[in-house]
């Protein structure tokens, strides 16, 4: 779909991963570590997980790190909450939320400080440890422990045991994403990666590996045959702000969504009047769902493919039958084999079902027809077509991979020798060049969240992003299966907590933040999981069966309560959606709506 806009002469499209991998994605472009997670588990004797929790958002990768940690291998977990993966650590760090930046520089003082550095590493292959050394002084463990609520002996421990016990491996999680210090988090991690010398060496973090000849998702999207003309990229929507996430140079290339929803309701930079949205359900997946479901009733044309009917859907002019994942083909890189994974179609697309790619190619014939096309950038008639030219180069056919279902190929480590890293230096860039040219501190650090400032009408920490196995942010709540194993949307609620503002786990309350934009009516579920100062909940409510057009999405999403920004973070333009301040009331009954799992 990117490829039909630009041929329309649009630079704009829009992803999620500004609230999901964006900052990590963006901090692996500056410093030219992958970071990649998964491939070596099997092989590395230390584990350090930071904001994520694999039981409920990564079975297999859980799978993983059980057998490494049967066969001896160390864990480490940084996370506010006590997840099951925390109870299996051999060290949780159970820090404040948003002040993972001053633990990991806390650790990478220590690290310099006890010349537990793999220094021929360091020496060949980074350039700017002296400054991230002065950098980290900043932050001895003392000083970090202040901020981070974790003892100083604690986090002297993490940062020995994770130096001293090689190979260690990095799994960097959707925790410190939607924060407005992401991308300098991300940077602080991927230098303790570099600084021991964790990089693309068996059991450490495998850099990607690429099949010679195959053309995955972003090659295309980044391959100039593919490309507008630099002008009209310089146009895309946040570009100018955020530079190496909107720019013509940036990770995504993708406009700055907050800003697009605001150009499209104020008309600035420039008027934005027809948006198409397919697979995603945006009025139920942004924050400030208020302001998303105005700018999309304000526009002259939306159009929406999709295989249900969601709050999105409700709102379209148009709506387009959209394939479900088991009427599709498609081929991709895993990064974890590695190796080339397939989709087979199980079942033939029913009715006028079609997939995405085929949507774009008819709404390309129209336009072609009608000479509306700007430039003419999708080449394909036929989704098979798109998949033999990801091939073509590789020799192999998609009905010989289609037989095992996946494709092995051979690599190896440490490819940094012959190629260096994907940085303008060609190594590892723990002070960022491209950073300092931009106006921006090339040098990771911590700055405070937004909820650390107190305020007494506020006094609780709100966690998003909660995961299930149930759900993937919206998809799914119209499957009774998925509702048979979770059927409202809980807050987690600490027992002292729960106490103080009386309610139990059979109460409903009323959430509200800072932010002003709205409240949120979610279900209590006492758990000493959380901290008695932290509550923590999901993303993503709605309910098919309420016959209003938001199905309930603006009383049961915790994203109506949230701003979509500012603040958010100075480099990727992610909104600090993960923690904010907030406060809770108990419900009456005569407040909770009459349908749904609300009276279940």
């Amino acid at each position: 779909m990117p490829l039909l806009l630009r041929s329309l002469g649009s630079p704009n499209y829009m992803i999620n991963q500004d609230l999901c991998m964006g900052c990590r994605n963006t901090a692996a472009m500056l410093t030219g570590i992958g970071g990649q997670t998964g491939g070596e588990l099997e092989n590395t004797r230390c584990i350090l997980i930071v904001g994520k929790s694999p039981s409920e958002s990564s079975v297999v990768q859980w799978m993983h790190i059980k057998a490494a940690q049967k066969k001896g291998a160390k864990l480490i977990v940084i996370d506010p909450r006590q997840t099951q993966i925390a109870k299996a650590a051999d060290l949780w760090l159970p820090l404040r939320p948003g002040t993972d930046a001053a633990l990991a520089l806390s650790m990478i003082q220590v690290i310099f400080a006890e010349s537990l550095l793999d220094n021929d590493f360091v020496q060949q292959w980074c350039i700017g440890a002296e400054e991230l050394r002065v950098r980290a002084n900043n932050y001895s463990p003392e000083t970090a422990s202040k901020i981070t609520g974790i003892p100083s002996e604690t986090i002297i421990d993490a940062a020995r045991l994770f130096a001293k016990t090689t190979p260690g491996c990095l799994v960097l999680g959707h925790g410190i994403d939607a924060q407005a210090n992401g991308v300098y988090t991300a940077i602080a991690f991927h230098a303790l990666l570099a600084l021991t010398g964790n990089v693309d060496r068996e059991g450490s973090n495998r850099s990607s590996k690429q099949l010679p000849g195959f053309r995955d998702y972003m090659g295309i999207i980044n391959n100039p045959r593919f490309r507008m003309p630099a002008d009209r990229e310089r146009e895309i929507i946040g570009g100018k702000e955020f530079p190496f996430w909107s720019g013509p140079n940036s990770w995504a290339k993708t406009s700055h969504n907050p800003t697009l929803i605001e150009a499209i309701i104020t008309g600035k930079p420039y008027p934005v009047r027809s948006l198409y949205v397919s697979g995603v359900n945006i009025a139920c997946t942004y924050p400030n769902i208020q302001r998303t479901i105005a700018a999309l009733k304000s526009l002259d044309l939306l159009v929406v493919a999709t295989d249900h009917i969601t709050p999105t859907a409700e709102l379209a002019d148009y709506i387009l039958p959209k394939t479900t994942l088991l009427e599709e083909e498609d081929i991709s890189a895993d990064a974890g084999g590695p190796c080339l994974s397939v989709v087979q179609r199980v079942l033939k697309p029913r009715g006028e079902t079609k997939t995405d790619l085929e949507i774009a190619i008819e709404l390309r014939n129209a336009l072609r027809e009608r000479e509306l096309l700007d430039y003419d950038l999708l080449p394909w008639n036929s989704h098979r077509e798109l998949i033999d030219y990801q091939l073509k180069e590789t020799g192999l056919s998609f009905e010989d991979i289609c037989r095992t279902g996946f494709y092995n190929y051979d690599f190896t480590y440490a490819e940094y020798r012959q190629k260096g890293f994907k940085t303008p230096s060609k190594k590892i860039e723990l002070f960022s060049g491209r950073l300092k040219d931009a106006g921006y501190d090339p040098l990771p650090d911590y700055h405070p969240p937004y909820y650390a400032e107190p305020n007494p009408d506020f006094p609780l920490t709100l966690i998003t992003g909660i995961r299930t196995m149930a759900y993937h942010h919206s998809r799914f709540r119209n499957h009774e299966w998925a509702r048979k194993i979770q059927n409202e949307p809980e807050i987690r609620i600490h027992p002292t907590t729960a106490a103080r503002y009386g309610v139990s786990g059979d109460d409903w309350v009323w959430l509200e933040t800072t932010s002003g934009v709205g409240r949120v009516l979610l279900k209590v579920r006492i758990t000493s999981e959380v901290p008695a100062d932290i509550v923590a909940t999901g993303m993503g409510w709605w309910y098919p069966e309420i016959k209003s057009a938001d199905h309930g999405s603006l009383t049961f999403n915790v994203d109506t309560a949230i701003a979509y920004g500012p603040p958010w973070d100075p480099i990727s333009g992610s909104a600090e959606a993960r923690n904010n301040a907030c406060t809770i009331r108990r419900a009456q009954q005569s407040e909770v709506p009459p349908h749904s799992a609300a009276k279940q």
